[in-house]
């Protein structure tokens, strides 16, 4: 068997992932667990991996409040529009030394 190339993404993978955009979007995890309908702990256990049993439903209400979807794709695609132009995103902040 050949090993995967793209180890599997994982709840805390997802959940500091989620944190990233909450912040980008300049909502405090108060502001979006009170959006979800969910306490702000369960919020906080999510984005820092201390929870591993996150229902689905509950993520997809998460996801709802930042207007995000999650994207189910092969671990061996190709890399599409998207990826490139945030692959040049990436490296112009990197050579700018601005985030």
């Amino acid at each position: 068997m050949m090993p995967n190339a793209n180890p599997l993404l994982t709840l805390p993978d997802v959940g500091a992932r989620y944190k990233q955009l909450r912040k980008a979007a300049g909502k405090t995890q108060t502001e979006v667990a009170a959006a979800a309908g969910l306490r702000q702990e369960t919020l906080s256990r999510f984005e820092t991996g201390a929870s591993s049993d996150l229902s689905a439903g509950k993520l997809l209400r998460l996801l709802q409040v930042l207007d995000v979807e999650m994207e189910f794709v092969p671990a061996t695609r190709r890399p599409n529009l998207n990826d490139l132009q945030q692959e040049l995103r990436n490296a112009s902040h990197g050579a700018s030394g601005k985030p």
